[in-house]
Parts: structure tokens; sequence; C-alpha cells
């Protein structure tokens, strides 16, 4: 908690001095400057004091931030200094590099890069290596080689919960063939990869990790007919060995596709499995509609992309309707989905899910509300469903948002009312006792501004009843603050009061009033000091009352 208070003053600045990628359009080389260095340096200084409860930090910290950020005709290679109370460092916080100049129809890719060909094949995945995009005229083509993951060795004198995850050197490449443009095209994508069995020293003994490989090809498609409809699809197969060292398959028969052999290995752990998705769209100028499809086999995987919610199958139909020049909108969905693809399992889980919203919205006022739940049931599977066990819940869920603003040059008026209504339904009457769960939730807000004077003032006042198996619990209070800008300072403020009521029995109260001043010196120079001062007052004797102060000195000078 400590690290993350002081880092607030100092890192607003400094966190958007550090890019870690770069694309560049190479006819714009002569317009970078060859050299140029920038950052910020920062100074942060913590004061913590408490009563009624062991110390959750220490009662002085301080921290010394450095973030100098070379640039080499554009691209940048930032770094950074650490010194406080804590530790001491010098780091390349942001070591992996990567470039993309782009020359007309054609992209180079360097470094550490992430590319995405379809959603099921090479989809976002981190590599260190190179790749190239060509898109000249209708031609598209791309292709990518590289490390997907660096070799870790187990460290087995590590905790478990410490240790880092060891991994092979896993390399792979990827090829992107296809024609047409974004809003017309058909492309085929192949991926290979596999992991190094030679990389480590070590065979990790923990039983989580063997050395793999796969192999995706798929298809991805888009295509634009009748003015109106937009029809989508993306579907792949995907070959996993998922682990080079397990027995092999040497009598298995292929016949006629037995050259896969040579493409990849073929064990008793290759699994052969599908993903597959697809959508039709029909968009008019104040309406659309749209129907989705996707199924993605159980344990479907592939190494170019990082994860898949497996053994799902959903149907969807969503839309949109626009009135009165786009001010009113209407929005809604419904699908199904269920688990079980391959009827494997013990028993079958079946989803519905639905929304509804509706919005009016004119600059001065404005009202939202939205509908959505959750429903869940079960079915056999291999095995009977015991009707004690028998999983059948619905969530709803509703809110309104209503906001009226009353705006003028010297004065300004805004309101905002929000409610909540949350419940869950259980539909099993032998579990309903036990899994009640209902809330609702009221907030109105107000807030009062002189634009010519950078002054404003705002009051809130929430409350919230919380009901579910064990009893009932209730929070409310009111929140006033104050904000003020002159010249180079700045003033907020705020002050809250809670309380807390269980089963109409009071339960305590939390009061706690939080003040930051921040001064700017000149363009490069400024200072912030915050100040939170928290009082709990408990009536559980499980729960002790206690007194916490804070206060946080940040100063930034940026270069």
């Amino acid at each position: 908690m400590k690290r993350i208070s002081l880092f607030i003053p100092l890192m607003l600045l400094i966190s958007l001095l550090c890019p870690v990628a770069f694309a560049q359009d190479v006819s714009d080389l002569a317009a970078q400057k060859p050299f140029f260095i920038n950052g910020s340096i920062g100074l942060g200084l913590g004061s913590y004091n408490v009563q009624g409860i062991p110390a959750r930090q220490r009662n002085f910290s301080y921290i010394f931030n450095g973030a100098p950020a070379i640039s080499i005709y554009g691209v940048s290679f930032p770094f950074s200094i650490v010194v406080s109370d804590q530790e001491r460092s010098y780091t390349q916080p942001f070591n992996q590099y990567g470039i993309s100049p782009t020359y007309k129809w054609a992209t180079v890719h360097a470094g550490w890069r992430s590319l995405e060909f379809s959603p099921f094949t090479l989809a976002g995945h981190n590599f260190l290596g190179g790749g190239v995009e060509l898109n000249p005229g209708k031609l598209r083509f791309g292709f990518m080689y590289g490390q997907f993951n660096k070799a870790i060795e187990e460290d087995p004198l590590q905790p478990l919960a410490l240790a880092q995850q060891p991994s092979y050197r896993r390399t792979g490449y990827s090829i992107k063939l296809g024609l047409g443009t974004e809003r017309n095209h058909f492309d085929i994508i192949y991926l290979k990869a596999k992991d190094d069995i030679n990389s480590l020293n070590v065979k990790p003994i923990s039983g989580i990790l063997d050395p793999a490989e796969n192999m995706v090809l798929g298809i991805s498609t888009r295509f634009s007919f009748l003015k109106h409809f937009v029809f989508d699809a993306d579907a792949s197969g995907s070959i996993y060995t998922r682990n080079l060292l397990s027995d092999t398959a040497g009598k298995l028969e292929l016949g006629r596709i037995g050259f896969i052999r040579d493409l990849i290995t073929l064990n008793a752990s290759t699994q052969l499995l599908t993903a597959v998705q697809t959508s039709i769209a029909y968009n008019q100028k104040i309406y659309n509609i749209k129907l989705k499809y996707r199924r993605i086999d159980p344990d479907y995987k592939s190494m170019g992309a990082y994860y898949f919610e497996t053994d799902a199958q959903s149907y969807t139909v969503e839309g949109a309707l626009r009135l009165i020049q786009g001010q009113m909108q209407l929005s809604g969905s419904f699908g199904l989905q269920n688990d079980n693809l391959l009827k494997d399992k013990a028993y079958q889980s079946n989803r519905k899910i639905g929304s509804f919203n509706i919005s009016y919205n004119k600059p001065d006022y404005g009202i939202d509300l939205r509908y959505s739940n959750f429903g869940i049931t079960q079915d056999r599977g291999l095995n009977p469903i015991i009707d004690q066990f028998r999983v059948a819940r619905t969530n709803h869920n509703v809110s309104a948002i209503l906001r009226y603003n009353v705006n003028g040059e010297t004065i300004t008026h805004g309101f905002v009312l929000v409610g909540n209504l949350q419940s869950l339904v259980d539909l099993n009457s032998f579990t309903a006792p036990n899994s009640k769960s209902n809330s609702k939730t009221g907030n109105f807000s107000y807030q009062l501004s002189f634009p010519k004077k950078a002054f404003g003032i705002n009051a809130n006042m929430n409350y919230t009843i919380a009901d579910v198996a064990f009893g009932r619990t209730i929070f409310y209070g009111p929140t006033l603050g104050l904000n003020k800008t002159e010249g180079r300072f700045g003033f907020s403020g705020s002050v809250s009061y809670q309380l807390q009521r269980n089963n109409n029995i009071d339960a305590g109260n939390i009061f706690n009033t939080n003040a930051t001043t921040s001064y700017r010196f000149g363009k490069r120079d400024a200072a912030n000091l915050t100040l939170n001062y928290l009082k709990s007052n408990s009536n559980d004797v499980t729960l002790p009352s206690f007194n916490e102060v804070r206060t946080n000195l940040g100063l930034v000078h940026s270069f």
C-alpha cells in the first residue's frame, strides 16, 4: 500500500513518457530528431500514524524516482531509477522494444511485437522476432517468425506460490495469404510453433510442464452484399501435441493425410480440435440487427493466442434502434450458451443471457435504463442429476441513471440520480434458503460550479441495502467536497460520513476526510501535498475502532 500511495503523485507525468513500442511511417523519418532525451524525476515523502490497530505501513517513507527516456529517430528507450526506504534499483523496466516502419503498402516488424491474423490462430501473442505485412492492391500477405516463450529453469528451492513459472523456449512462425480489402476479404492463415526440448538444462520435476508442439490452419473472411448485409466468419483447426516426450503413435493409419507426420509430431497426447465463429448483420441508418454463432471445442489451444473460453457453444441475437435523430437509442441482446460439446461431462450447463438498454439524452438532461439477466440451469450428462443439487439460478440487474444540468456563463448546476437493483433467484427449493442475495443501491449527487472562478462544490448521498441468507446490512451517508484552481495553485478536498447497520443494530460508522493541494512552479516543476484522516468507530467486538493519518508530499521535475 505504501509504494502505491507514493507513486500516485509522481507517476502521473512519468507514465506518459515511457512508450515501449514504436510504429513509424518511413517517409516521415527525416522529420524526426536524431537524438532526444526527456523524462521526469520525482521525490516522494510520506508519513503514517495509526492508533487502535497494528500499523499497516511504516511511519516514514521516501522514494526518489527517475524515468529518463532516450529517443533515437523517434524510437524511445526508457529507463528507471528507484531509491526508496524499501529498495534501490536501476532497471530498464520495458526491455521489450519493437519497431514497425511503414512505407506505402509495406510494413516491417522487428523486435518485440504482437500481431493478429485471425482470432483462433495468431491472435495477439507477444513474440520476439520479425515479420512483414504487404498489402499492394487487393493482395493481403503477412508473415512472422519469432520466439513466443523464453526458456525459464525451474527453481525447486523457491516456494511454489512465489516461483516463476518454468517454460521451454518456444519458437514459431505464421503466414497469412488472402485477397480483398478490410470490407471484403478472404484469408488463409497457417501457424506452426514448437517447444525446444533441449532449451532447459534440467527437466522440470513439478509435473506441470511438458514440451508441446502446435499446428493451426484457419480461414478468416468478411463480405458485404446487397448494400446492407455483412457476413463474418472465422474457423480454425488446431493439431496440438501436449507432450513431445509421450509415446509415439507410429501404427496410426492416416491414409491420404499421412503427410501430416512430416509437419508435426503425432503421439498419444495429440489432439485435433476446432473453433468457429460466424455472424450476419443487417445495417440501416436507424437500426441494425446481428445473428452470431460461436463454438469452441473443449481444451482448444493455439500457441499464437493466450486464452479461449473452451467447451462453449452460443447463439446470440442483438440489435439496436436509433430514434429522434439519434437522441433516443434502444438496444438489446439475447443469447443461449451450453457446454459439454463432446457429451463427456457428468452434467451439462445451459445459460441464458439477455439485456435491454434504453437511453434518451439531450445536452441538458438524459435518462439511461438498463436491464440484464444471467440464468443457468443443469441437464444430465453422463450422470443423472439429483434434485437437491441441481443448479437453477437467475441473476436480475436493473439500473437507472437520470441527469439534469442547468448551464450558465457564471454558474452551473448538475444533478445525477443513480439507482440499482440486483437479485439472485434460486429456482431450486432445496438450495434457495441459503443462496438469497439481493441488493438495492441509490445515489444522489449535486454539483455546483463557477466556471469563471474555477471553483466547484459537490454533495453526494448514498444508500445501500444488502440482503443475504444470514441477514440485512445497510450502508448510508453523505459526502461533501470542493475544488478550486487559482493560477498555479490548486486545491481539492472531501469529507464523508458512512454509517452501517446489521440486522437493525448499529454496527458503527466511518469518518473520512481528504485534502490535496498542488502548485506548479513553472512548465517543468510541480508539487502536491495530500492529507488523509480516517476514523472508524465499530460496535462489533470482532472489529476494533481505530484512527489513521496519512500524508504524502510529491515533487516532480520534467525535462
